[in-house]
């Protein structure tokens, strides 16, 4: 079945110095909102943009239901509140480039833009800057959020929050002790690719896996961290891990900045890919977690997770592990809803190698490339 994908990364990497040409699709008119989730920010619980770009059209909402416009200084004034006491310097995901990376709009532009308002200042609309990926990620104190979008409901009922954040529920893993069913969370255990109670597969965002002394068990277990948008990252940022397996060896980290690949040259691709594969197969089959991260934890992550759907399939011969990539995404979404297709030819070339693998050592019909 053919994969098709929300937005298809094109892998080409066009160049231009203008972020907002890069954006595919937040200028575009939408009849849903994007919605931010803010985990331990009470009273406050999301803020509503329903054009990303506008400050003015943002609502924030309260965990008691109550909302109030950002045209309102209160709601304004709790946000920054919350923002000062953890000395972040936010930065919401909006969008991603066409390569897969995403395009950021800072909070603080939003505050002082509206704060800087008053009643004599015509009310012109304002557009936020678009800030690349790789501009944000360097800067001191960054707080990285992720929008989604609101799904409605069947029935016209309350709109569902397409977030991806809820571990799985499912008899092939279910373990609340280890993974419990928070109100918010951005981590999925995905369940077909995890061998036992301490044998999980996890796909998260980077945040997660950042944040000091968390509430979950299973980081106790992750003997593996695959990083997916960078190539060499800071061990030590991995506090989720490192303060949960206190006393444990730290985590071996395998790194590769997935959005850099380009399938069609002769860089290697099909190597790197079936390292890292190997590599999930080996903790996870010693009873040893891995947990699969880019920024947000929906395309170049998810990628790799398909990826590994394939690897066990075709080269271990793991004949109850999905290998259709259209099945592979349904069954992603069904424990992350925000992840879609990303980096196809990435995909198709390593399903195409994974099929002369498996040609070869267990005599399944190879796939030519391209079909």
């Amino acid at each position: 079945a053919r994969v098709t994908p929300a937005r298809e990364a094109d892998q080409k990497h066009p160049q231009t110095d203008d972020a907002t040409a890069m954006s595919s699709s937040v200028l575009a008119a939408s009849e849903e909102p994007l919605v931010v989730e803010l985990e331990d920010a009470a009273p406050l619980a999301r803020v509503t943009l329903a054009a990303p770009l506008e400050p003015a059209t943002w609502t924030v909402t309260y965990v008691d239901g109550s909302t109030k416009p950002w045209a309102s200084a209160d709601g304004r004034r709790d946000l920054a509140n919350h923002l000062a006491a953890g000395g972040a310097d936010a930065y919401i995901s909006v969008d991603q480039e066409r390569d897969g990376q995403h395009l950021f709009v800072r909070v603080a532009d939003a505050l002082s833009e509206s704060s800087s308002r008053t009643a004599a200042t015509p009310k012109t609309k304002t557009t936020l800057a678009l800030l690349r990926e790789a501009e944000v990620k360097p800067r001191k104190n960054a707080a990285l959020l992720y929008a989604r979008r609101r799904l409605s409901a069947p029935g016209g009922g309350t709109p569902l929050l397409n977030d991806g954040a809820r571990p799985a529920v499912s008899e092939l893993w279910n373990h609340p002790d280890l993974a419990p069913r928070l109100g918010y969370t951005n981590y999925s255990v995905v369940p077909w690719l995890s061998l036992g109670r301490e044998a999980a597969l996890l796909l998260s965002d980077e945040a997660t896996l950042l944040r000091p002394q968390p509430r979950e068990r299973i980081f106790a277990h992750v003997t593996l961290i695959v990083n997916c948008h960078e190539d060499r990252p800071d061990p030590t940022k991995y506090r989720a891990v490192l303060d949960s397996a206190a006393g444990r060896a730290p985590p071996e980290i395998v790194a590769h900045a997935v959005h850099r690949w380009f399938p069609r040259g002769d860089d290697g691709v099909v190597e790197k890919n079936d390292a890292i594969q190997r590599a999930i197969w080996r903790h996870v089959s010693e009873n040893g977690s891995v947990a699969i991260h880019c920024l947000a934890g929906i395309h170049r992550a998810a990628m790799i997770t398909a990826c590994h759907f394939l690897y066990r399939h075709y080269q271990l011969g793991h004949a109850d592990v999905p290998s259709d990539c259209g099945d592979i995404y349904a069954k992603l979404q069904s424990v992350r809803p925000a992840v879609s297709p990303a980096y196809i030819d990435t995909l198709r070339m390593y399903e195409a190698h994974c099929r002369r693998v498996a040609a070869a050592n267990h005599g399944f019909p190879a796939l030519r490339t391209g079909s």
